[in-house]
């Protein structure tokens, strides 16, 4: 994972400071409510881009990270679910919202590129077995006359006429 991917996490998580300063503007009971479960949906991301960013900065394998990508995914997914279902009740901005689809769709491309990485590329055919130098003269492999070339003229032709053909 490069310091760029490392970056739109860290930025990703940061970016939903402005959720909980949202919701500390609604109703009393429903802005704990909200809250509680914003920060625990929250915390679930951090705790997850934090085992990731320190994977990154461990060169951990793309399939480790593939994994971690996924696990950051699910919960990143479970927190913009939230977003959008309790925004009218939260009182959460459009903004913050499509910030967050933002956010998660970029995550989702990451994890592809890395699990695709991760997969490995598909196995290459095995290279066809060598003629040797009769396949690159053109004669046969296993003896016998040889070829004739256009014209008459063969591999055994001489600036007299074919010696064998005498």
């Amino acid at each position: 994972m490069t310091g760029r991917h490392v970056l739109i996490l860290t930025l990703a998580l940061l970016g939903f400071a402005g959720v909980q300063r949202a919701i500390a503007q609604g109703d009393a009971f429903e802005r704990a409510n909200c809250q509680d479960d914003f920060t625990k949906l929250r915390g679930a991301v951090e705790e997850r881009g934090k085992v990731l960013q320190n994977a990154g900065k461990q060169k951990k394998s793309a399939q480790e990270v593939c994994k971690l990508l996924r696990d950051f995914t699910t919960a990143e997914a479970r927190m913009v679910k939230f977003l959008k279902e309790k925004q009218a009740l939260c009182g959460i901005p459009d903004q913050i919202v499509g910030q967050a689809k933002e956010g998660h769709t970029k995550a989702l491309a990451m994890r592809d590129n890395v699990c695709k990485v991760a997969a490995g590329p598909a196995a290459a055919p095995p290279p066809p077995p060598s003629q040797g130098l009769s396949g690159a003269l053109g004669t046969p492999a296993f003896g016998g006359p040889p070829v004739e070339t256009p014209g008459g003229s063969g591999v055994f032709d001489t600036l007299t006429g074919n010696v064998l053909k005498r």
